[in-house]
């Protein structure tokens, strides 16, 4: 069990206890905290603090203070009342933070619209201890973990009772959820880490720090017998249950001191340290029994697609996603990785790669010496610090335009089951070996060897309208890969265009019918998928804009088109989508842009 109160003062129940009411009469209901009777958490008030704090950010000097309250200025009691209630959830974990500056904080917000609060009130009583340390940043980067607060409470608002409920007492549906908000403001904050603590204690620890957590899993990874267990949150507790073992008071924390110090210290366990395993690490692997697929992207064939991805990735392909532009390939390669629960970096190819970017090379060090350090590929596959083996897979956007023989090279007789050394020493003096995995679940961590997982794989994305144009992808590279078309829709009809602008959250847009002449006028010059139509609809949504949206995302689609056929493309615009096109400007920049000097 991850809960903390049960073996530390009874005092710090009361933190606990102001979780659950939080839960229960905010989460669940509208009500207050802190004024009994009150409505102050609903949806209208909520969507204040988004419009004037998250959507309105200030980025002047000033204190947060001063820029909170200049951003709340003129908005209602209830309002104020809300980012005072929000700031209350703030402050419930740190410890670091005196409860007197907790209190003149809230005091200081009341004071803006003359609100009294009474803190004689038992709920006051967890803000006196605080749970665990946060660290200076969490109060530097305040903004950002406030408005993953209000970002939080706002998504579940948007849920059924019922949803919410199952949310809030399912730990995986609660990471998940999590999860999904952080995508919103794409920064990993502590105060995620906080409400998955403070909602479920008992699933999920009291720290904050994403490092911490990592550096716990991989110090304690052997204790894990479920080599498919990928999240860290996850994997923190089933180490826990073992560790929970030898403290047969209850009285285990991960922040005990003879604990903290191995894996704060970065050193895996040694022989004889009960793992069973001596200091060997567990190969990362993958569940690849998975039936999910994203929901707010929308494709034609979707099962098809779906079946070829899950397919070839089961069978120990790796995939590169091909079609034309503007069809999602990049976005479904990250969603495919979310699927899967892999971590996942992504680079774009480019003509000037060789071994050196992919798989490393000599570089100097600080103080000028020449070090083996890895290319993009092998830092998929350990961790430099502290040789730990791990498997990131790699997203590689527009890979034909690499020089696939002479980028990959060495990598080619790894994926087929060879040993490779290379021509580098690691700094323990012993010559790089790059080995596949085989039938080896463990290894021990050493400085020159690089093991590549067997469940380690690579997405590559292709645009096919400059496939020609680039280097063409070698014979023995296409082998080991499974190419998958994400094409545009055979049939762009009112009915699918409706469907995108539900998924893209524009489902009152004013003029669907635009979006369908132009999108089918463009595909008889060009082949370009929706996120071009994306882009057009959101420029045009408040103003009809259509020719600078046409300018901005869709002409430029057109280099290598004759300036015949980009001119024909204007005049049919105009004169086929009623009225919404002004011919004279985009003639103007077809002349610029194409550089038109009367050759046609």
């Amino acid at each position: 069990m991850a809960i903390y109160y049960k073996y530390k003062k009874d005092d710090r129940k009361a933190i606990y206890d102001a979780a659950e009411k939080w839960k229960e009469k905010c989460l669940l209901d509208d009500e207050s905290l802190i004024w009994v009777g009150e409505n102050i958490w609903t949806q209208g008030n909520i969507h204040r603090l988004i419009e004037r704090f998250v959507n309105s950010p200030d980025i002047s000097g000033e204190s947060f203070e001063q820029k909170f309250e200049k951003q709340l200025k003129n908005e209602s009691v209830e309002v104020h009342k809300l980012a005072i209630e929000i700031m209350f959830i703030y402050y419930l974990f740190p410890k670091s933070i005196k409860n007197e500056t907790k209190k003149n904080k809230l005091k200081m917000i009341a004071g803006w619209q003359g609100i009294n609060i009474d803190f004689n009130l038992p709920i006051f009583q967890a803000l006196e201890e605080g749970i665990g340390a946060t660290g200076p940043f969490y109060n530097r980067a305040i903004n950002s973990e406030i408005s993953y607060l209000i970002l939080f409470v706002n998504a579940l608002k948007q849920k059924t009772i019922q949803q919410r409920n199952e949310i809030l007492n399912d730990c995986a549906l609660l990471k998940e959820f999590a999860e999904n908000v952080r995508k919103e403001i794409n920064k990993k904050v502590q105060v995620q880490n906080i409400l998955l603590h403070l909602i479920l204690p008992e699933k999920f620890e009291r720290i904050t720090s994403w490092g911490h957590k990592e550096k716990i899993v991989k110090t304690y990874q052997y204790l894990i017998d479920d080599n498919s267990v990928v999240d860290t949150d996850y994997q923190l507790f089933l180490i826990r249950e073992k560790l929970e073992e030898n403290y047969p008071d209850g009285r285990f924390d991960f922040y005990l001191p003879e604990i903290k110090k191995k894996w704060q210290d970065g050193n895996p366990p040694k022989r004889g340290d009960g793992g069973g395993n001596g200091n060997k690490s567990n190969i990362p692997t993958v569940n690849f029994h998975v039936s999910e697929f994203p929901d707010d992207l929308v494709f034609e064939n979707e099962d098809l697609l779906k079946e070829q991805i899950f397919t070839a990735l089961k069978n120990g392909k790796h995939i590169i996603l091909t079609g034309p532009p503007g069809t999602g390939k990049s976005k479904l390669a990250k969603k495919i990785c979310d699927i899967y629960q892999v971590q996942s970096k992504m680079v774009t190819a480019s003509a000037n790669w060789s071994t050196y970017e992919t798989i490393g090379g000599y570089r100097p060090n600080k103080e000028g010496n020449l070090c083996f350090r890895e290319g993009i590929f092998l830092e998929c596959v350990k961790e430099r610090e502290t040789n730990q083996p791990k498997n990131e897979w790699l997203i590689i956007d527009e890979i034909n335009r690499a020089d696939i023989d002479k980028a990959f090279g060495t990598l080619f007789s790894v994926l087929t089951g060879d040993e490779v050394t290379l021509p580098f020493q690691a700094d323990n003096g012993q010559s790089i070996v790059i080995k596949p995995q085989g039938n080896k679940n463990y290894i021990e961590p050493e400085d020159h060897v690089y093991v590549i997982p067997n469940d380690w794989r690579i997405i590559g994305t292709m645009n096919t309208i400059d496939k020609a144009s680039l280097f063409e992808l070698s014979y023995a590279f296409m082998r080991r890969f499974a190419f998958i078309p994400v094409g545009i829709p055979k049939k762009i009809t009112s009915e699918l265009v409706n469907q995108y602008l539900k998924v893209w959250g524009m489902s009152t847009y004013p003029n669907p019918k635009a979006l369908v002449d132009i999108w089918q006028l463009i595909n008889e010059y060009r082949k370009v998928g929706p996120a071009i139509i994306k882009d057009i609809a959101r420029h045009a949504q408040d103003n009809d804009d259509y020719t600078s949206a046409i300018i901005l995302y869709v002409l430029p689609q057109f280099e290598g088109l004759s300036l015949s056929k980009i001119k024909e493309f204007v005049s049919r615009l105009a004169d086929e989508t009623d009225d919404v096109i002004v011919k004279d400007v985009l003639d103007e920049f077809v002349d610029d842009f194409f550089n038109a000097g009367g050759f046609e």
